[in-house]
């Protein structure tokens, strides 16, 4: 018998990279994703996924917005991280979002 809902936290983590941009924060929703995005196709629409994200040799970040396979649907650029995390946009539920920072190819929950 092998542990189940471990495997499920293990499908839910990001790749390594996103778009060719390193991954340094992430949060998932589960089964019930954030929020929507109007006007995307259906297989694009339920957001499931953030992850913050640097490309190398930027000083810029991105935030990504996810489909439930961790396909990027939408982004946007910040300054800084903290930028990138504290500014959801107001249709998803940002009271569910728990930010995941990676640490040496780890993960941490803060």
């Amino acid at each position: 018998m092998t542990d189940d809902s471990r495997h499920d936290e293990i499908l839910n983590e990001p790749p390594a990279e996103l778009d060719g941009a390193r991954v340094l924060w992430w949060a998932w929703s589960g089964e019930r994703p954030f929020g929507e995005l109007p006007g995307a196709p259906d297989d694009e629409r339920w957001i499931h996924g953030f992850a913050i994200c640097r490309y190398s040799g930027s000083t810029t970040c991105y935030r990504f917005s996810c489909n439930s396979r961790w396909e990027v649907v939408q982004d946007a650029t910040y300054d800084d991280e903290e930028q990138a995390k504290e500014s959801l946009p107001a249709q998803y539920d940002r009271d569910r979002v728990t930010w995941n920072r990676v640490i040496d190819d780890g993960r941490e929950s803060l």
